[in-house]
């Protein structure tokens, strides 16, 4: 009401101009005073953006390579992962957890096909894990709704996939793990 109000006075005085300016700084202003600093709240435990192949040390499973399209200051390169039935596409056993921790995931991915995921588990236990669905066609920053408690000394996998009984692919880069704090 108050916004339309604003809009009918600036109208009158010639101000269409004026209007859409104030609203567009007034979204940037509630979005600096609403959105919290992520990187202040958290403690980056694991990172990857699979510019070098020694980048891919450690991952298991069969479907899944280095890929020369990356996002937008994302590098060089990124994670192709796709396939089918077999599974996992891609698994990496991370080293344990040296204290208690709350944890979310980020990444930023590109489906290619059908869609794919990225995910956090305790190995051995699906329902703890949290995870993200990789649905946009284009370069999207996603990050895991949830966050994953896991007590020192836990075992986490990561794990990327696209597919199941049918075919899919997607590109992930610039993989975190953070601690929340």
């Amino acid at each position: 009401r108050y916004l339309s109000m604003a809009k009918n006075h600036l109208m009158c005085a010639g101000g269409m101009k004026v209007f859409v300016i104030c609203v567009a700084l007034c979204s940037l202003r509630c979005d600096l005073l609403v959105v919290p600093n992520a990187e202040a709240e958290s403690e980056l435990v694991y990172f990857t953006s699979f510019e070098q192949d020694a980048d891919t040390s450690g991952w298991q499973g069969y479907g899944h390579g280095l890929s020369n399209e990356a996002p937008p200051n994302g590098g060089k390169r990124s994670l192709g992962v796709s396939g089918g039935c077999i599974w996992p596409h891609g698994l990496l056993a991370l080293k344990p957890l040296t204290q208690d921790s709350r944890l979310i995931i980020r990444c930023v991915a590109k489906n290619l096909a059908i869609g794919g995921g990225v995910s956090l588990e305790t190995p051995g236990d699906f329902r703890s894990s949290i995870h993200i669905s990789v649905r946009e066609t284009v370069w999207t920053a996603y990050e895991s709704a949830d966050t994953l408690f896991c007590s020192k000394g836990s075992r986490l996998n990561l794990i990327v996939g696209a597919g199941g009984f049918v075919w899919s692919a997607m590109l992930v880069d610039l993989i975190e793990i953070r601690r929340v704090l």
